[in-house]
């Protein structure tokens, strides 16, 4: 359980956290990791993969959209955010905050 916890995590306002306890040698070119069927509120479910291509890390969600905002936060993103192509991004927090209704997103980093 500890390990699904740090790929993604339901919040109880409707928010999702992925990938912040992903450790950061996980996030480099050519690498993926994916979840399937992760339970969100309502009985729904969804997929998420998360994939590295130089500079370029994506997030692709699948199945039944979450019910509030995507927070993809993986430790990788602090301070070295270049861009977002979704959302907003502090980088501060190494946060990428995208909208429910979102399936992808690429971070570009610095």
């Amino acid at each position: 359980m500890v390990l699904l916890d740090s790929l993604a995590a339901q919040r109880a306002d409707g928010s999702l956290v992925v990938g912040r306890g992903v450790p950061s040698a996980w996030v480099s070119s050519g690498k993926v990791i994916s979840l399937a069927n992760f339970p969100t509120t309502n009985g729904h479910h969804l997929g998420l993969k998360i994939s590295t291509s130089g500079t370029a890390v994506t997030l692709t969600l699948t199945g039944n959209a979450p019910s509030g905002p995507v927070l993809f936060q993986l430790p990788a993103f602090v301070g070295n955010i270049a861009h977002a192509t979704a959302g907003t991004v502090d980088e501060a927090t190494g946060t990428g905050t995208i909208p429910a209704a979102t399936r992808t997103v690429t971070v570009t980093l610095k």
